[in-house]
Formats: structure tokens, sequence, C-alpha cells
């Protein structure tokens, strides 16, 4: 922890990760207003969604495309996890022969 404290560059870096964020949101918060504000959009949008609309399994997998997102990165995760598990049980017999 101390590594932390005598860090020279750590005010740098909460300010440009504060910067950053603000940023985000701003450009979140134009995207949002943009879509929500310009009608011009509605033109484009409205035959693309009555064609995926058509297609119940399209928007199926649309609803569920967070939940399968989150799901593979869950699974690379514990194969992350067994990986080192395994490589650990391997350093900890190779240590004791």
């Amino acid at each position: 922890m101390t590594a932390l404290t005598h860090d020279p560059h750590r005010q740098a870096r909460t300010l440009w990760f504060v910067a950053v964020n603000v940023m985000s949101v701003l450009i979140a918060v134009g995207i949002f207003v943009a879509v929500l504000y310009l009608d011009g959009l509605s033109r484009l949008f409205e035959p693309l969604l009555l064609g995926v609309y058509e297609y119940k399994i399209v928007v199926i997998a649309i609803a569920m495309s967070p939940l399968f997102a989150s799901l593979l990165v869950g699974m690379a995760y514990a194969k992350r996890a067994i990986k080192r598990k395994k490589a650990e049980a391997a350093a900890e017999v190779a240590s004791q022969t």
C-alpha cells in the first residue's frame, strides 16, 4: 500500500480519469439528445425496425445479447482462473519435489 501513497503521478492519473469520464458522459448525453430530438432519424430507423419485427427470433437475439455477452465474459474469466489454479498447483508440486 505504501507504493500507492508515494506515487508522484497519482494526482495526474486521477485528473485524467475524471476528465475522460466527463467527456464520455457528455458524448453519451449528446447522442441521447440527438436521438431524442432529431426526427430525421425516425425516417431512417422506422423501416429497419419494421423489418426486424417480422422476424421474432432476431428480436429475441437482440434482447438476449447483453446476457450472452456477460456469460461469455464470465466464462472467459472462469477459464483463466482454472488455468491459474492449475499452474499454481503444478508449481506447488514442483517445489515440493
